[in-house]
């Protein structure tokens, strides 16, 4: 635009228009300030874990490895005792009996746990009956 072309400019829009541009620029150097603070922060944290993965590697494998040899002698372990039991019953009927034992030990297991949570970590079933809300809508409802 030429200077014949750009519309006539009031007094307010001359005085606010360095303004603007000054704001502008001030608003750009706090977004730059932050932007830098911000990643800053997210390296310094990337930094520290990565060192602290670096420094827990070992013993995680470790753990691991020792996770898997637990489930293979657990599993070792339950099939001693189901040939074990089969020299007094059936083969089918042993693996049967040790299988329900486990899963009634897993269940004990379970609500043992269940009974050490926290109130505020438990879930809570919704109450019976119908819903309390007017606007609950039917899934298949037109």
């Amino acid at each position: 635009m030429t200077d014949a072309e750009e519309p006539r400019r009031g007094l307010f829009g001359r005085l606010a228009e360095p303004l603007a541009e000054k704001t502008r620029e001030r608003i750009e150097q706090v977004e730059d300030r932050v932007r830098r603070s911000v990643q800053a922060e997210i390296d310094a944290v990337t930094r520290s874990v990565r060192a602290r993965a670096v420094e827990v590697r070992p013993s995680a494998i470790a753990f691991a490895a020792a996770l898997l040899l637990t489930v293979f002698g657990l599993a070792l372990l339950v099939t001693a005792a189901v040939v074990g039991l089969a020299h007094v019953l059936d083969l089918w009927l042993a693996a049967v009996v040790v299988g329900v034992v486990l899963i009634g030990a897993a269940a004990g297991l379970a609500a043992w746990a269940r009974s050490r949570l926290p109130e505020s970590v438990r879930p809570t079933p919704p109450p019976p009956g119908p819903a309390r809300d007017a606007d609950l809508v039917h899934p298949w409802a037109d």
